[in-house]
């Protein structure tokens, strides 16, 4: 630009550029987003290069939206970034940890165990029967499986939180979206980072229990005072734990926090590479992420390779992929008697022994009627529900995509991407009887799920500045596929040598297929005044097959206007305002996250009946 004057151009893809009307007294203006302006005097030259500093503080300035960029002043929905500084600040399984407590309006809660996905909630619950959590784009891809992301290969996260915001991914978006874009390469020389991290995990309060002496005293005023009787046990704690026990009931005062919490260990470790030239850039990674449970039995592992580049063709065409590998295996709290662990460890009685070795399996547990409360044995419950029962998982999300420079205003980009996902749970239950449950047959499971979902999209974009008229239209095809097939095997064994499905009696096998297929048509239009008065319209037709004949296809429109107050000339030079704005807007969003032929009737068979069968009557 031409310093105090609407004259300017843009560079082309390699960086050159020519401007007419210039003086020797002439003052250019070189800026770009993310990057240091820099002025030069245009003097008695004709050739005028410079090389851009990139600046940290204004690439805050950029936040991603739904296919594509915005200046976040120009940003007139409710839409929340998190920088890849807080992401990477601690050591957590997934970026949506990493969010938690910094995003307004979004609920972030951890659940469970060790590679649990938090449940999270973006401006409240958007459905009360059915799956209430947001919809996550990674680079481009509609994609779940959020825990195979390592958070530091993370570039940018955008929440969008209201319908003006989300309603461009119309009908997924009405539980919000959040918008995640990984690392690139950058030019320049080879950056090599090690990012190491070792540290202890406990439970950072534990609850003030009864002992044994608490307990009968107070369970035998409790009873006596509602007129129940008194559980005989309370009046005959000197007899052994088991038989052959060298320990009474009345020595024994169990701690069952102790027995179940233990300090446990955490590790993320990452080694990445980047660099590249103008012409061809590059960003990989390695990662390795180990949590263990402050519950015994209870992990995560996962290990992540990433390979991102992009690669100049020519001035008019570039081309680009990002790819991420990613398998993880987790063991995850069960429950035990439809009851938590924790929940167990509370309510279990302080003097009872923690094992039974005169049991089959080890355990021993209380009863109603002797005890005046029945909980399942916690260890029990860990060691003989939790130990055997295992989630191993492949994950591969990558795209592949073009532009096409047709002219300095208009663009076209095709994105081609991928979502695989490939689980396998291996479960063997083993035969047990504690005096109060038991399993008479242990229990084998094998499950295997295999998810592809393709999306192909197409995106034209004009955007242009006509003097102080800035017009950004977006104009987008898009087809998104997805397949979804299991298989399960079960049966039984008689003994607890054996843990596989090799040998079962009464064994059992299914297997099931569903697909679906979006396809969507979007518009947006963005327009700016003075860089003051803002305004951004956009729609979008969705037609779905989960939805039945006649009612595949709705429409999700979008508008929105802003006034940065803060630029009028009473403002622009205020020492304590730096930015005001005004905005409102008015949306719609739909949802999809239905069974793929739950609009069908449905047809269960109970017995099948073949030719050379004999009817039954």
């Amino acid at each position: 630009m031409i310093k105090d004057s609407a004259q300017g151009t843009t560079t082309n893809i390699d960086g050159t550029y020519s401007l007419s009307g210039t003086t020797p007294s002439s003052v250019l203006v070189f800026s770009y987003t993310g990057y240091t302006t820099i002025e030069e005097t245009v003097g008695a030259r004709t050739v005028i290069n410079v090389v851009l500093a990139e600046n940290n503080e204004l690439l805050d300035e950029v936040v991603v939206v739904g296919y594509g960029t915005q200046r976040k002043s120009s940003l007139t929905g409710a839409v929340s970034s998190v920088s890849s500084e807080d992401l990477k600040a601690l050591p957590v399984v997934s970026l949506t940890q990493a969010m938690q407590g910094r995003v307004p309006g979004v609920q972030i809660t951890n659940n469970s165990s060790p590679g649990t996905e938090p449940i999270v909630r973006i401006r409240g619950v958007g459905s009360v029967s059915l799956n209430p959590n947001p919809l996550y784009v990674i680079d481009g891809v509609p994609a779940g499986g959020i825990n195979s992301i390592d958070p530091k290969d993370i570039a940018s996260l955008e929440v969008l939180k209201d319908a003006s915001a989300a309603a461009i991914y119309g009908s997924r978006a009405a539980n919000g979206v959040v918008l995640i874009t990984t690392k690139k390469g950058t030019a320049g020389k080879m950056q090599v980072n090690l990012d190491s991290y070792y540290g202890t995990q406990s439970v950072w309060r534990e609850l003030d229990l009864l002992n044994r002496e608490e307990y009968i005293r107070y369970g035998t005023e409790l009873l006596t005072a509602s007129g129940q009787p008194v559980p005989a046990r309370f009046s005959n704690l000197n007899t052994p734990v088991y038989d052959g026990a060298s320990t009474t009931f009345a020595q024994t005062d169990t701690d069952w926090q102790d027995v179940m919490f233990r300090n446990a260990a955490i590790t993320d470790n990452q080694l990445s590479l980047s660099g590249g030239t103008d012409k061809s850039r590059f960003y990989t990674s390695l990662g390795y992420f180990q949590q263990d449970g402050i519950i015994p039995f209870t992990d995560y592992r996962r290990t992540s390779f990433r390979i991102n580049s992009d690669h100049n063709i020519s001035k008019f065409i570039s081309i680009g992929q990002t790819l991420v590998i990613a398998g993880d295996r987790q063991t995850a709290e069960r429950d035990g008697g439809g009851r938590s662990i924790v929940m167990n460890t509370m309510r279990m009685i302080p003097y009872w022994p923690i094992r039974d070795p005169t049991k089959l399996g080890g355990f021993s547990t209380t009863a109603q009627g002797l005890d005046a409360t029945d909980p399942e044995n916690p260890l029990r419950v860990a060691e003989q529900e939790q130990q055997f029962r295992i989630n191993n998982g492949t994950k591969v999300i990558g795209t592949i995509y073009t532009d096409i420079k047709i002219t300095n205003w208009l663009k076209y980009r095709f994105t081609a991407g991928l979502d695989y996902s490939l689980n396998r749970f291996n479960s063997f239950l083993p035969i047990y009887n504690d005096g109060n449950r038991s399993r008479p047959l242990a229990e084998v499971q094998d499950d295997r799920n295999q998810f592809v979902s393709t999306v192909y999209t197409n995106a034209l974009t004009f955007e242009k500045r006509f003097g102080q008229h800035y017009l950004n239209i977006l104009a987008v095809g898009e087809r998104q596929d997805a397949e979804f097939r299991g298989l399960s095997a079960r049966g039984q064994r008689p003994d607890n040598n054996i843990q596989v499905l090799q040998g079962i009696s009464n064994p059992a096998a299914s297997s099931s297929l569903s697909e679906n297929t979006l396809l969507s048509y979007v518009g947006r239009l963005n327009y700016e005044y003075a860089d003051k008065y803002l305004l951004g319209a956009s729609v979008r037709r969705d037609g779905s097959s989960k939805f039945a004949p006649g009612r595949k296809w709705g429409t999700f429109p979008a508008i929105s206007v802003g006034w940065r107050i803060s630029e009028e000339e009473f403002l622009k030079d205020n020492a304590v305002i730096s930015e005001l704005k005004l905005r409102g807007s008015w949306g719609e969003s739909g949802y999809n996250a239905i069974g793929d032929y739950e609009w069908q009737p449905l047809i269960q068979a109970n017995n099948t009946l073949y030719p050379s069968a004999t009817p039954q009557r």
